[in-house]
């Protein structure tokens, strides 16, 4: 792909040898005279003089005089690179039919443009559409139904009556729609566990990590709503609801019932609370914990959250707390002096 080509797909600007042949994508250090790299972050400015790329992707505000290189301008540089990313490395779907290694309930209808790898299991009733691709392990329960142009990467279980729309990635391990964890307590002190009958709705546009575990809901459904991405490593159980665009890092926990609103950021290891709502662009930051309710979008910081601002200057205070304590109990002891006058 020459870099005229690739100027032309993200409609920017060129400046240098447009014909030069990209084959690969690259970090600024590392790059090669075939690859395209791309400047987002100021600190790594200092690469552009020594790095090998055959292009560089920077911003409009990016000072390039005085570089021998050739440049895509454009205006989000990042953005640029994620995009030519999709169409340089988008998974292959050129690949048909369904494995005579695979276990496919007769009732099933697959589209034929779909491919199902060796060792899937199909139960009864499911609906897969078009341009999907089921890998190698990949288990989908009775009446589920996967939409268009998805990736299921091996060893994902999807449990029955779970609906996934088109455009969604699920990575290796994962889990979708196994029990909600809900027990009632007997006269005698025991768990009585509650049959988990609802279901699992994952929209468009929606992309899962590795190890997720979103469980099915009690009676309705624990719904992903569309754009959403979710890292490694996350346990979302049973009603909850995530709105669209939303981000969710790795380690979080979300307990049942709560429902978080669109482009909301929740950030490592940070733990909400059950029966919990979190309004619409909110970041709950790193280690946090949430357990009440958020109605104003801002970020928040702390166990439990409070306002991120406020939660800085807290911090700040309580790594002097020991030298206020010991000013305190002077003052104390001058006081009591005083007293005794």
């Amino acid at each position: 792909m020459k870099v005229k080509d690739i100027a032309l797909y993200l409609n920017s600007e060129v400046t240098g040898d447009g014909e030069i042949e990209i084959n690969g994508l690259s970090s600024i250090e590392k790059a090669s005279p075939s690859d395209l790299t791309f400047l987002s972050n100021k600190k790594y400015e200092k690469f552009l003089s020594t790095t090998e790329a055959g292009c560089v992707l920077v911003g409009k505000d990016t000072d390039i005089s005085g570089y021998d290189k050739t440049f895509i301008i454009c205006n989000d540089a990042y953005l640029c690179f994620a995009k030519i990313a999709q169409a340089m490395y988008a998974a292959k779907k050129d690949i048909r039919g369904i494995s005579d290694k695979a276990s496919v309930d007769e009732s099933a209808v697959i589209d034929k443009s779909c491919f199902i790898d060796d060792f899937v299991v199909v139960k009864s009733g499911c609906k897969i559409g078009k341009n999907t691709v089921i890998m190698p392990f990949v288990y989908i329960g009775e009446n589920s139904v996967i939409g268009d142009d998805c990736v299921i990467y091996p060893s994902v279980t999807i449990r029955e009556r779970s609906i996934i729309g088109s455009n969604v990635i699920i990575h290796a391990g994962t889990v979708i729609g196994s029990d909600g964890f809900g027990y009632a307590k007997s006269e005698n002190g025991k768990h009585i566990k509650i049959p988990q009958v609802g279901n699992v709705v994952i929209e468009d546009r929606v992309e899962i990590g590795a190890n997720v575990t979103i469980d099915r809901a009690a009676l309705d459904s624990t719904i992903i709503k569309s754009g959403t991405k979710i890292d490694n490593l996350v346990q979302i159980a049973h009603n909850v609801e995530i709105g669209d665009d939303s981000i969710i890092i790795a380690q979080t926990g979300i307990s049942g019932s709560t429902k978080i609103g669109k482009n909301v950021i929740l950030a490592g290891q940070s733990g909400i609370a059950g029966h919990l709502k979190i309004a619409d662009n909110v970041i709950i930051t790193a280690k946090s914990g949430v357990n009440s309710t958020i109605r104003k979008p801002g970020a928040y910081s702390g166990i439990p959250v409070f306002e991120h601002r406020k939660w800085l200057r807290s911090s700040a205070a309580f790594s002097r707390l020991g030298d206020m304590y010991k000013k305190v109990l002077e003052l104390e002891r001058e006081i009591e002096e005083l007293k005794k006058r």
